[in-house]
């Protein structure tokens, strides 16, 4: 209705048309005029700069106060949500505080989705190795592997039998096809763990903080979220945690989050630029939850997607204090009522709230004048 009215040259042409569109429906009227508003600008000239129809921007006393519940100090937030600062600080407001989600759309399961094999596969490790804790058959190693894969066979039979009936995929020849590809990176990932020869021992799966034990959890999780550096609050679950072998029973920690996807990561890699923060964040959330050091955490993309690659940080105090940085960057933000639509290069493409937006706002973003609003954002992109 509006494209070929925009482009028409003679006023008496457009005059009045499409007004009813305002007078239709109140959000439409809402959607209309705020989606213009944040696109005028004086003709070849740079937009603007920001104002209140860019999310957040320049907020009232009352929006501040309000926002104050939602400080890092204030409520615990997930890893996951955090790095959607990073990506768009506009999506960090959507999903994390107004807490917006994509629809649900109910169709028939031809193919296992990434969601679900994901959340299948880490089912099945965590309980390959609550399994053989309680067989006191811990660590995996090259002696042991026989014994290992046949209880992994064990473990994925059941969990997959219970997937199938819960979710009815419409071709069970796809089904079974997907579990067995699953089958070979389970196996693939015990020949990588046996590599290491028992140096480390597994002592938690699936374990939460800020979560009781329950729903697949480690019986060892505690229910109160932890607290980082005397202030900042967060919650989540820890894939695996194990202990260095040696005669000390209370000796160094290594954090391991499994991945199922590629290895994007780069070289060197700390926070990565702020949306990769599980290697550290996780790292101090288990300190601070179980009181023992952990020397090292690590993103293990333990697939034949992933390369069996992994992705090391060793916590010395400069990664503590990169990752303590990013929290303090998210929270001034929160606190300043600064949440627009930043986007890193190339996150559109992907983002669950494209439809909110539209697929303009990399675009939008870089005609802004001023850029100075950005330089805390800006900054947490650069760390490596």
């Amino acid at each position: 209705m509006l494209g070929p009215l925009l482009h028409r040259t003679a006023i008496a042409d457009v005059t009045g048309r499409a007004r009813y569109l305002l007078r239709l429906d109140e959000a439409l009227r809402r959607s209309l005029t705020a989606r213009w508003a944040r696109w005028q600008k004086p003709r070849n000239q740079p937009r603007s700069p920001w104002s209140r129809y860019d999310g957040l921007y320049d907020v009232s006393d009352e929006t501040k106060a309000l926002l104050a519940a939602h400080r890092l100090d204030a409520r615990p937030y997930s890893v996951s949500s955090l790095q959607r600062f990073a990506t768009c600080p506009y999506k960090f407001l959507l999903a994390s505080i107004y807490r917006l989600q994509p629809r649900e759309e109910v169709e028939p399961i031809e193919r296992m989705d990434p969601l679900t094999r994901g959340r299948m596969f880490h089912e099945v490790q965590a309980e390959f190795v609550r399994a053989l804790q309680r067989r006191d058959a811990l660590p995996v190693t090259v002696s042991r592997l026989g014994d290992a894969e046949a209880e992994i066979d064990v473990v994925l039979n059941r969990v997959a039998a219970q997937y199938q009936e819960d979710l009815a995929p419409a071709i069970n020849r796809v089904w079974c096809d997907e579990v067995e590809a699953m089958r070979s990176d389970l196996k693939g990932w015990l020949h990588h763990v046996a590599t290491e020869d028992g140096a480390w021992i597994p002592i938690r799966a699936e374990f939460g903080f800020g979560f009781a034990p329950g729903g697949g959890r480690d019986p060892e999780s505690v229910a109160d979220p932890v607290t980082l550096d005397g202030r900042w609050r967060l919650h989540g679950v820890v894939d695996l945690i194990e202990a260095k072998a040696g005669p000390t029973p209370r000796g160094e920690l290594r954090v391991t989050d499994h991945k199922t996807g590629r290895n994007r990561t780069r070289e060197r890699m700390v926070v990565g630029g702020g949306e990769v923060l599980q290697p550290v964040l996780y790292g101090l959330a288990v300190e601070a939850s179980m009181d023992r050091a952990v020397g090292s955490s690590q993103l293990f993309f333990c697939t034949s997607t992933g390369g069996f690659e992994k992705q090391v940080v060793t916590l010395g105090e400069r990664e503590r204090r990169q990752g303590i940085e990013v929290l303090e960057i998210v929270d001034r933000a929160v606190e300043a009522g600064m949440l627009i639509p930043a986007p890193r290069a190339g996150a559109c493409r992907w983002c669950d709230f494209r439809e909110v937006c539209g697929p303009w706002e990399e675009k939008r973003a870089a005609d802004v004048k001023d850029q100075t609003k950005l330089v805390d954002l800006q900054a947490l992109r650069r760390l490596p």
